[in-house]
């Protein structure tokens, strides 16, 4: 672990380990097509023939922006045009589409680390690459062309710019305006945070957010009316289904703790267990404790908590609390949460006193976080994701032939009828 604290090998490691889930489970599920196939459309058709688009004819529940899809394309076409001059199958297009989104959000998730090592040292920048690389979820949906990720992308460098004390008013607005309204819920408590640590002044946030918020609108209706060839704004469509009609548990509903004993749990894998000690200044003390005396002395003189971590990790925690109450629950929702408590456990990477060496040697536990091999869950992750998409792994299995011939087939009594 030691060697991969050194120069930019944490990065490329998590770079790695993105690509690598990208190529073991290359297909797509239904969440993720509408911005799969806007990003084929675009690179296909251009944008001048959108009545040849896809989403004219399968427009989906609810409609969703082209602005991360005209970005993803973007920044593929000049490795499009090579696939193009090799002559190769168009599968491989969407996997160079997918990774190029998967490098511009791992691009926020480096932003952001290095703002973590502003705060507290390069070694807990580091150590949080670290802990993703050693994660599943995080950067196995980095490469999925869901309205999450994209959202996340941006939240991501706006977190960057709001651990150096800057400006991130904009990023988070047009996150929550254009890919994820949800993203509100945790926009308002760091807009809290910035307003309590006197930061920024009551009327100049309302200044930026106006400001923000007005220029979002303004770029998502307009592209996305041209797009869609009638007026309109997705997310607040997405939004009016969601949250005024309610229909969102029609896709399931889930205890309001799932998210605590199910979902993090299974995201944060046994690195949730560094959350604790890095909250606290009086538990990496108590570690090092080596007599009772030095227990009493603790107790008495070291704080409990670690504000300069948890003034900067309790917006995530009323994020949680607040997405609880939502009926309908799904792991993709929480997505910006990950980076932060990742944050937290890196943070016992860095010295609270004059030395963690008890801690430091907790770490190097491999059942607890290694850098060397993954853990039997992550292995298991893998697999089942490997799996996942049936429809995908049926082709494959059965090594079906493609004709150009257009053919509808129609779902009865769960008999496929052509």
């Amino acid at each position: 672990m030691a060697l991969l604290m050194r120069g930019r090998r944490a990065e490329w490691l998590v770079a790695s380990a993105m690509t690598t889930y990208l190529w073991l489970c290359p297909f797509a599920k239904v969440e993720e097509s509408f911005n799969l196939q806007a990003t084929h459309d675009l690179l296909v058709f251009g944008t001048q023939n959108v009545d040849q688009f896809d989403h004219l004819e399968f427009p989906g529940v609810v409609p969703r922006t082209f602005l991360g899809s005209l970005a993803v394309a973007g920044a593929s076409r000049p490795l499009i045009w090579v696939l193009e001059m090799l002559g190769t199958h168009k599968f491989w297009m969407q996997l160079v589409t997918r990774w190029v989104l998967g490098m511009m959000t791992l691009g926020g998730l480096v932003f952001f680390s290095d703002g973590v090592g502003m705060r507290f040292g390069r070694d807990a920048s580091r150590f949080l690459l670290l802990i993703c690389s050693c994660q599943f979820h995080l950067l196995f949906y980095m490469s999925r062309t869901l309205p999450n990720v994209y959202a996340l992308a941006l939240v991501l460098v706006g977190l960057g710019f709001w651990l150096r004390w800057q400006r991130s008013v904009f990023l988070f607005t047009f996150a929550t305006v254009v890919f994820r309204g949800d993203t509100v819920v945790l926009f308002a408590p760091l807009v809290l945070n910035m307003l309590l640590s006197r930061r920024v002044s009551f009327f100049r946030m309302v200044w930026w957010g106006l400001s923000a918020g007005t220029m979002s609108l303004a770029v998502t209706v307009l592209v996305d009316s041209y797009f869609w060839q009638r007026w309109l704004w997705p997310e607040g469509e997405v939004l009016w289904f969601n949250t005024v009609q309610n229909k969102s548990s029609e896709w399931g509903v889930s205890p309001p703790l799932w998210y605590f004993t199910s979902a993090l749990p299974r995201a944060l894998q046994a690195t949730a267990l560094l959350i604790p000690l890095g909250l606290s200044t009086l538990l990496p003390t108590l570690l090092k404790c080596r007599s009772l005396h030095g227990v009493v002395w603790s107790f008495k003189t070291v704080p409990i908590v670690d504000w300069s971590v948890m003034s900067l990790v309790w917006p995530v925690f009323v994020y949680l609390g607040l997405y609880s109450l939502l009926p309908h629950k799904e792991l993709r929702f929480i997505f910006n949460a990950i980076p932060i408590l990742n944050m937290v456990s890196a943070v016992v990477r860095y010295s609270k006193d004059e030395s963690l060496t008890s801690v430091e040697q907790l770490l190097e536990f491999d059942y607890l976080l290694t850098a060397r091999d993954p853990t039997p869950m992550e292995d298991n992750f893998q697999y089942i994701a490997g799996f996942d998409a049936f429809a995908g792994v049926g082709l494959v299995d059965h090594r079906v032939t493609f004709k150009t011939k257009k053919m509808v087939f129609l779902m009865r009594n769960r008999e496929i009828i052509p």
